[in-house]
């Protein structure tokens, strides 16, 4: 079972390229758990939703360490801007829920999709 126990800091920061794919992937199947959640049984899971948000921004928190490629900078601008936005919708109260959990699988998916520009 997953809890807020698992999130840990770390000093260590490894700029390898294998590492950023690896953050990001990590950060993909996170949002792609979060979306199933969502869409299948939100208030069931809505403690799992949350962890899974936080280490979500986690994640995403590590990259800032990382030099990324001029490829890759522009498709994970949008992706964090699209991403905010979800996160404060969750914040204030998801209206649709069908299409705040089709927004986070969109950027699942692209977040995959981009990971061969890193």
């Amino acid at each position: 079972m997953y809890n807020a126990h698992i999130i840990q800091q770390s000093g260590i920061s490894n700029y390898s390229t294998k590492n950023q794919r690896d953050i990001i992937l990590d950060t993909a199947d996170n949002l792609t758990q979060i979306g199933e959640w969502a869409r299948d049984c939100f208030h069931k899971e809505q403690e799992r939703i949350e962890l899974f948000l936080t280490l979500t921004r986690k994640n995403l928190n590590s990259l800032q360490g990382f030099p990324l490629s001029k490829e890759f900078v522009r498709d994970y601008k949008k992706f964090c801007s699209g991403f905010e936005k979800l996160e404060e919708e969750y914040r204030i109260g998801i209206t649709d829920r069908s299409e705040w959990s089709k927004g986070i699988l969109k950027w699942a998916s692209s977040l995959t999709q981009s990971s061969h520009l890193l």
